[in-house]
């Protein structure tokens, strides 16, 4: 099944947010956050912890996967709110989540949001030039964290989509939250982003599909279950040899960067798109990035 709305997606986790941008509310004696989406989701997600009757005081992490502008929003917001929330990310992303260029461009995309929302009022533009952003723990691969009350996950290092992505899987219940590692899940296709290096994006889709998970947590589009879940590694995983494919023989064909961009770009234009996540600019800028990486051009 595809869980494409906020809800419950097993008894330890609940799908919280929106069906463009997804947290999640992973349950042991302890809470955690997985996924943190744009800053003008968090008031919507402060309501469906209301509704639920979370005792906000459990939810001790926040784990961020990859540091885009699109997956870590709602970090100094709730950071400021709950001062006993722990935010944790790769030692790669606090690195990144340093540069002041990064900074300044995760600050603009969701302050637009916000704006675009009309939601400067309930939320706090962020301010993280001046005020940095909040790191407090570092996740590594095969590091494992234990909530409590059989809750027990494993962080695994998957780098591709970008420098800094780890996916964290639960095998009591065969739950596996990619991120984007494996492909972003959208309507209309799985769009095979690996814009860091898709030598290792693709060698991070082999290292989950060994896991065999069959629930997967994306953080745009919802959760896929049984058996939906348990047939997508080997959907993404041919979707981005067909991608690498496409880009090569494109490019093969007429030997001209931007033409191939242009081709390329007519099939990746998704829902996320037409919702301001993946609009043309930064769209035609990563497959720029995957094409010449694919191609080796100089």
């Amino acid at each position: 099944m595809w869980i494409q709305e906020p809800g419950t997606v097993t008894e330890k986790v609940e799908f919280l947010g929106r069906s463009e941008l997804c947290t999640y509310l992973l349950r042991g004696d302890t809470y955690a956050l997985v996924g943190g989406a744009m800053a003008h989701v968090a008031p919507g997600v402060l309501s469906q912890l209301d509704d639920l009757d979370v005792d906000l005081e459990r939810i001790r992490h926040l784990i961020i996967l990859h540091t885009h502008y699109d997956h870590l929003g709602m970090a100094p917001y709730l950071t400021r709110q709950w001062p006993w929330l722990r935010v944790a990310v790769s030692k790669v992303g606090a690195n990144i989540l340093k540069n002041q260029k990064a900074l300044k461009a995760i600050q603009d995309h969701n302050n637009s949001m916000l704006k675009e929302g009309n939601l400067v009022g309930q939320v706090e533009p962020l301010d993280l030039v001046e005020e940095g952003f909040p790191v407090h723990d570092m996740l590594f691969d095969g590091m494992e964290l234990n909530l409590g009350d059989g809750v027990e996950v494993q962080v695994i290092g998957t780098p591709g989509h970008s420098v800094c992505s780890l996916a964290l899987f639960f095998p009591r219940d065969y739950i596996l939250f990619p991120s984007d590692s494996i492909g972003t899940l959208t309507k209309e296709r799985i769009l095979p982003m690996g814009s860091s290096n898709y030598d290792y994006f693709q060698q991070s889709i082999d290292k989950l599909c060994k896991i065999k998970a069959e629930i997967f947590c994306f953080e745009h589009s919802g959760a896929l279950t049984p058996p939906e879940g348990m047939e997508f590694c080997g959907k993404a995983k041919q979707e981005a040899e067909n991608f690498r494919k496409e880009m090569v023989d494109i490019y093969k064909k007429n030997k001209d960067l931007e033409l191939t961009v242009e081709k390329m770009a007519g099939g990746c234009y998704t829902g996320l798109s037409r919702v301001g996540l993946l609009p043309e600019d930064l769209l035609k800028n990563l497959l720029k990035r995957m094409v010449t990486f694919v191609n080796q051009i100089e």
